[in-house]
């Protein structure tokens, strides 16, 4: 449910940022040039920062900041330090949590001091709204709530209609929803309502009216509820905007599927689905396809569940989105398991729950790390406090007291020495827990790809033997029943010639039977071994005239391999020479095994004709895709040459095996 708390927050918030920001940009850079008091220098340089930022040009942001740090260092003039440190801290606050409220902390420890200063005032309010934000986005909404109340008060104090107090007031609404106090999140609502209303545009009214009508139906007061919601459709609709519309079709979509309309649901999904296309935000997109397969699912609309979710994974695979692409796979698990395909959900579930669990431990560590900076940033203040009572000591008593200055000098070095010991054990420490999370995780990521394959290859060989030893028996048993029916039955010579055809096609289907379950299972491969297996496919490839096989094998007689590892090196031959027929339009191939000093090499090799490798990187197909996890497997390296008119050269070198 956070999801739809964020796009009610970013609905609210968005539309105080600046409009018309270039102009005001270049208007200001006019302005530096000209003589003014330096509090005025620092304040233009912060103002370009920030509109920069909100351009997403961090790098031109963090010039202008830089600029007015160092004015600010020369004035001597703390309130434009603190000042300068709450911008820090807004900087860092697209991307890291840690150093936002490092730099947060810093600024209100310097501008409460100055409570008779109106610029000091003026942050120590916008820090309360931020600082509070940093909070919420570590999940932290009980420490939210204390900064949310502290910036009410502190805005009210100035303007009892600032313009910021109507997004406190959404903020502390997300708060109380998140920890399920709905009356109370209620309440301030009631409160936020008739500002927003009042001072805000449709966006922000939008906003206000979805988180109204959201909190009453949690409540079960259904009609007042609608009564909202159709406010907020109205407003969406006199925006024209396609990201307002989206969103608000969007969160629809998840109010009706949680109440169990998921007709209604999927005509809100329907329409919102083209406005964010238009918007181009991947991650807006991303999570809309998500939604359209979840809808789409519970109304067993497979097909186009399928095709969203396709859509979905490329979207998130392209740009990283780790928790869509967690989204993807719990989606994709819920659609094979309706449809009756239970081994796909499985090994879907199993992705699902170890990114899930790798989403986990960064959530938990981006929490310890913005925990342990508050609590840095507080031991700081003690200890500047504790400097400066020092100082004023010193001050009193130099003259008698000059070798106590060297003491405390050495205290303080040896803190400072104990400090840095104590900080970098802990770094360590925290370095060995990460890296062996890191390895739990890829332990954990091969024992599952060696599940699904040893999977995989148990179902083959039961389908395998269940065809031969069923299918194949109750055949050979009706083709014996009408070979004794012939001898007791006068034909015409008609119905004779219509019986061995039938005959004909009994011995054909019985001969495909076979086929198919020896390439399921191989009976070679389990009674011989991987040589004489690959030798027999390729000499069966042969005979069947698509395509002359040349197969050598060096090394590989005496050698024992597990039958995971044989069965899986030759699903991978099989692969590629699957690959070389249906693609390749070749004349001859070379398959080589053989055993190196370091394990064992394979080579595949034809003279099709070819294609730009560069195209493996997009290519979506089940071949490539079942090649490259089966060597990733075996801990192997794979390289393949190739150019359009020359073939193709597949080398595929296993280092180590797993014990027989």
């Amino acid at each position: 449910m956070r999801v739809i708390i964020h796009i009610i927050v970013w609905t609210v918030c968005l539309p105080y940022l600046s409009a018309g920001q270039t102009s005001r940009i270049d208007s200001l850079r006019k302005e530096l040039p000209k003589s003014k008091p330096d509090s005025i220098k620092v304040h233009d340089r912060i103002r370009i920062s920030w509109y920069l930022m909100d351009r997403n040009d961090s790098a031109a942001a963090w010039k202008y900041g830089k600029e007015a740090d160092s004015i600010a260092d020369k004035t001597k003039n703390p309130v434009l330090k603190g000042i300068v440190y709450e911008h820090f801290g807004f900087l860092y606050s697209r991307g890291d949590s840690k150093k936002a409220i490092t730099y947060f902390l810093q600024a209100e420890n310097i501008l409460k001091e100055y409570p008779e200063s109106p610029a000091a005032v003026r942050s120590m309010a916008s820090l309360a709204l931020n600082t509070g934000y940093e909070h919420m986005k570590v999940s932290d909404d009980v420490g939210a709530l204390d900064y949310f109340f502290a910036g009410i008060k502190r805005y009210e104090a100035m303007d009892s209609n600032h313009f910021n107090l109507p997004i406190l007031y959404t903020n502390i609404i997300n708060s109380y929803y998140n920890l399920g106090k709905f009356e109370t999140a209620l309440s301030y609502c009631a409160k936020a309502y008739p500002k927003i209303m009042t001072m805000g545009n449709n966006a922000s009214r939008m906003g206000i009216c979805l988180n109204y009508g959201r909190l009453l139906r949690k409540l079960n007061r259904r009609k007042e509820s609608d009564y909202y919601f159709e406010r907020g459709r109205a407003l969406a609709d006199s925006l024209q905007d396609d990201f307002y519309l989206a969103k608000y079709y969007q969160l629809m979509t998840m109010f009706s599927h949680e109440e169990g309309d998921d007709v209604q649901a999927y005509s809100y999904i329907q329409a919102g689905l083209p406005h964010i296309e238009k918007t181009g935000f991947a991650a807006d997109i991303t999570s809309y396809y998500n939604w359209v397969a979840t809808v789409s699912t519970a109304l067993k609309k497979y097909g186009m569940a399928g095709d969203y979710l396709d859509k979905a994974y490329a979207l998130a695979k392209e740009n990283d989105f780790l928790l869509m692409k967690k989204d993807v796979f719990g989606n994709r698990a819920e659609l094979e398991k309706s449809q009756g395909h239970y081994q796909a959900a499985v090994s879907y579930l199993d992705s699902f729950g170890l990114l899930r669990d790798s989403l986990l431990h960064l959530e938990n560590a981006d929490r310890i790390e913005f925990l342990d900076a508050r609590y840095q940033a507080e031991k700081k203040e003690v200890q500047i406090g504790q400097l400066q009572a020092e100082k004023e000591v010193q001050k009193l008593n130099l003259q008698r007291k000059n070798i106590w200055n060297y003491i405390l000098a050495g205290a303080a070095l040896l803190l400072a020495v104990i400090s840095f010991l104590v900080f970098r054990n802990f770094r360590q420490r925290q370095l060995l827990q990460q890296q062996r999370i890191q390895e739990l995780e890829t332990q954990q990521q091969l024992l599952a790809t060696e599940a699904v394959l040893k999977g995989e290859e148990q179902e083959r060989t039961r389908l395998a033997k269940d065809l031969h030893d069923g299918l194949g028996g109750m055949l050979s048993g009706i083709k014996y029943s009408f070979q004794t029916m012939k001898g007791n039955l006068i034909m015409t010579p008609e119905n004779q010639q219509a019986f061995e055809r039938s005959m004909d096609m009994l011995d054909s289907s019985i001969r495909e039977m076979r086929r198919v379950a020896h390439n399921m299972m191989p009976e070679a491969l389990v009674k011989f071994g991987l040589t004489t297996a690959i030798r027999d496919f390729c000499e069966e490839i042969n005979r069947s005239g698509a395509l002359q096989v040349s197969y050598q094998s060096i090394g590989m007689e005496k050698e024992q391999i597990s039958q995971t590892t044989a069965i899986t090196i030759y699903r991978i031959v099989q692969e590629l020479l699957n690959n070389t027929m249906k693609h390749a339009a070749a004349r001859t191939a070379i398959v080589q095994l053989s055993k190196t000093g370091r394990g064992i090499s394979i080579t595949v090799e034809d003279d099709g004709k070819g294609f730009d490798t560069a195209l493996l990187k997009g290519a979506r197909g089940i071949g490539w895709s079942n090649i490259q996890s089966r060597v990733e497997y075996l801990k192997g390296r794979l390289d393949i040459q190739s150019e359009p008119g020359k073939g193709v050269s597949v080398h595929i070198d296993i280092d180590e095996q797993p014990a027989p």
